[in-house]
Formats: C-alpha cells, structure tokens, sequence
C-alpha cells in the first residue's frame, strides 16, 4: 500500500509557507548533524525569482515531516539565512531557500572574556555561557557534575570556548531547539539523558548504501596523564576499551584528575567508531535523528549490527517521495575485528 508523505513549513504567526509555495517548490531537505555543526534546511523551488518573493532574513519557521497514517513530526525550528538563483538550459530557474538552525544567536559569536575558578562543574559553566546568550542549557547528567580545572575565556567567543571544553570531555555542543544542549559522545541519548530511538534500517531494493569497514588496531586501555598538585608528581588516569591490546598513552596532559579520564574515554569511544563509516538509504524516517544508534539487517556479513547516526538527510519531493539518509559511524562496536 503505498503511503502518502505530509509536510508543513509553518512561521510564527501561523502560516505554512508551503502553501504560498504551491506549484513552486519541487523539495524540502532537513540536515540533523551530530556534534557541533549546526542542523540546517533548503527549499528547492521553480525560478525565475520574479515569481514569488522570499522570507525575511532570521524570520523563524518550525518544519514537520511525515506519513499520514503516523502524522507530522517535528524536524527543527530554522532561521531563513539566504536565496540562490541559478539557470541552466539543463533544468531551467530554480531558486534555493536556506535556513539554518534557528539558535545561533549573535551572543554566542561575540569574543569575550570570563575564567572559571578550578572546581566549576562543566553544568555550571555552561549554562552560565548560555545565560549571557539568552539560551537556557540542557546538559547530560553524566557531564553536568564534571569538575574542572581552571579555564580562562581570553578573547574567545562562548561558542569557541564551550566546543574546545566539550571536546575534551568527549562531548559534543550546539545550540536547538533554544537552549545549548550538550551530550556525552556515542552516548545515543538527548541532552536530558533520554534515550534516542533506535534507527532500523533494512535492506530494501530500490535503496542505495555504502559501507566502508577499516579495522584499526585495537588498544586494551587508554591513559591519560594529569599532575597532582599534591605530590607534585604525574598521575596516569585509564580507561579499559574492552579489546585486547596495548595501553596507549595520550600525548598531552590534562588540568584534573576527572579531566583525564573524560579525555581517556573518549579516544577509547574515536578508536572503535573510526573503524567503519558509510551511508544508509531508506523510505522516509521521520523520527530518526543524529547521534542515535542505528541497527542493520539484512545486509549480512560484517555491515549487519549496531552503527550510529552521524548525519540524517530528510529529503521530501514534490512528487510524492519522501527518502532518509543516514550517515553513520561505527560507533562503540568496532568494526573489521577478528570473527567478525
């Protein structure tokens, strides 16, 4: 049975934009981006640009996409950022409505600077950033108590300065949905600590994928070293990857204690998630988000099994089609290891 897509495109005083758009536009694409890039839309539309005028710069639109029988799912609030126009004899005028994630504020871009005073939880510090932006934060429970050494914002934007911290914890950081959200890396979870749906991708004929599969070298442990102000001497923090293997060592060391071990379970999480990557197509997904795990069947061999979301494309046509993309990684389950 075949089922039909539905789509809204609506601003803040109620009006669906797809509506003025009608006979016009010919696809809607929604990008959710896993870390710290920001999710972002396009409109593509007939040309030439006498035929409709464009939204006003930063007017705000929430996207819904979805199937009729399950309803409209909520993609995202975008900012209308530019329009392009192009000809060719090939395809005629199209015009392209971008939008971008609508909480990228100015604030979050201004240098600045602030220190934080050692033992200031990464929670404290980001919501106190956020505050100055205007944007609520939502933090990981497991991020929101880490303690961290001293940190000194010198001529540094809020944004800058908040993706160098999160990295380091193995974090990752970015404005949706009004508030800074961060969330443990791989952790397949919301910044609230709810559990992201599974993506279930099935083999499908008529649906493309590619898969790349290159086994690392596996470590047992990671280490990360810090100096105890104590004693005066540098301590080694490790983490078990849970693989046989050397330890290895990480090069640079870290402020704390804590800040090391984030930092060791994190390069322990990159060695296995670098081991595979690729793309999954499939029909339209309405919930499936970046960050979340995706579960493959039917592909056999060593591509069936748990990978995660590092990038999910929504596209919707004008003539009925509605295709997801995902991108993936990894993951924590390594790729390409013996008996696999």
């Amino acid at each position: 049975m075949w089922r039909r897509p539905q789509l809204a495109v609506v601003n803040g005083s109620g009006l669906d934009l797809m509506g003025r758009l009608k006979g016009i536009w010919l696809e809607v694409k929604v990008t959710d981006n896993a870390g710290q890039e920001s999710d972002k839309a396009t409109i593509l539309c007939l040309g030439p640009p006498g035929r409709f005028g464009i939204p006003k710069r930063d007017e705000e639109f929430d996207i819904y996409m979805g199937w009729a029988d399950e309803g409209l799912v909520h993609q995202g609030r975008f900012s209308f950022q530019k329009a392009n126009a192009r000809g060719a004899p090939e395809e005629g005028d199209r015009i392209s409505l971008d939008f971008k994630a609508a909480d990228f504020v100015d604030d979050l871009k201004a240098s600045g600077r602030q220190h934080y005073d050692e033992g200031t939880t990464f929670g404290e510090v980001l919501r106190k950033e956020a505050q100055r932006a205007g944007l609520s934060a939502v933090v990981d429970p497991a991020l929101d108590t880490v303690k961290l050494g001293y940190r000194l914002r010198w001529d540094q934007s809020p944004i800058d300065f908040l993706n160098e911290v999160a990295d380091e914890l193995g974090a990752t950081m970015k404005p949706a949905g009004g508030k800074l959200v961060a969330m443990k890396r791989g952790a397949g979870k919301t910044g609230t600590g709810r559990e992201l749906a599974p993506i279930l991708i099935q083999r499908r004929r008529g649906f493309s994928y590619d898969i790349d599969i290159e086994p690392r070298p596996e470590a047992g442990s990671v280490a990360a070293s810090w100096q105890d102000d104590k004693t005066g001497r540098r301590k080694l923090e490790k983490v078990k990857t849970g693989r046989d293997g050397p330890i290895v060592v990480l090069p640079h060391p870290f402020r704390s204690e804590i800040e090391a071990r984030e930092a060791a379970q994190a390069n322990a999480y990159e060695r296995g998630h670098n081991s595979g990557s690729g793309y999954f197509e499939s029909p339209g997904l309405p919930h499936a988000r970046a960050e979340a795990p995706v579960i493959a069947t039917g592909f056999g061999g060593f591509i069936d099994g748990r990978w995660k979301a590092e990038t999910v494309e929504k596209v919707m046509t004008v003539s009925g089609g509605f295709l997801t993309t995902v991108n993936v990684g990894a993951g924590e389950d390594s790729k390409g290891r013996k008996g696999q």
